[in-house]
């Protein structure tokens, strides 16, 4: 038996040598390098259309928008800014090679960013741009994140079908944005949609 495992190392460690190229590539692509946590993303999902598989979305809980950490606030240094969403997407249109976050706009409290001092409850946040998904303020909702997307195909007049083009759905968590009712209870899933994605 131990000859066995010597072998398979033997042929093991040449392979193990080859040199391979850094393909790395940055996906969120529209966050800055500074402040935190602006620049945080975490628990990404990832789908390849299969009707044209050049075509890759993905989507993350990104805090893009969301007012910068502050130590003036030992208690709570890293608020998530009421009415602010925290769902991330990206495009890649070239089977990932390179990917764009797009820029909508939307509820942000980027505005804060160098204002350390102020609290969250008092940060100055408006309609400004965003990198995360638009149309939920308007729909009196927040996105919360924790996403999940896919490709399926689009509908038309005999019902969902490739030919008519493709269609992306991103799911999340969604809350009720500060003084609005669109639901009762604390959290929701919500479904975005997007016809045939393009550059």
């Amino acid at each position: 038996m131990l000859g066995s495992a010597a072998a398979l190392v033997m042929v093991s460690g040449p392979l193990a040598a080859q040199a391979t190229a850094d393909n790395s590539v940055n996906v969120t692509s529209a966050s800055p390098a500074l402040p935190f946590s602006q620049n945080k993303q975490n628990e990404p999902a990832i789908a390849v259309d299969a009707n044209h598989n050049s075509i890759v979305v993905a989507g993350s809980n990104d805090e893009i928008d969301e007012q910068a950490c502050s130590s003036q606030f030992p208690s709570n240094p890293c608020p998530f800014t009421p009415g602010v969403g925290v769902s991330g997407v990206y495009f890649s249109f070239d089977s990932g090679k390179s990917w764009t976050q797009p820029m909508y706009t939307g509820y942000t409290a980027r505005g804060c960013t160098a204002d350390f001092s102020t609290p969250v409850s008092e940060c100055a946040q408006n309609e400004g741009p965003i990198g995360t998904l638009p149309w939920y303020e308007e729909s009196g909702l927040v996105s919360d994140g924790d996403p999940g997307v896919a490709f399926g195909p689009a509908p038309g007049p005999n019902g969902f079908s490739w030919s008519n083009g493709d269609r992306l759905y991103y799911s999340n968590l969604a809350s009720n944005f500060p003084a609005a009712g669109a639901f009762k209870g604390f959290e929701a899933i919500a479904v975005s949609r997007m016809d045939n994605p393009t550059p």
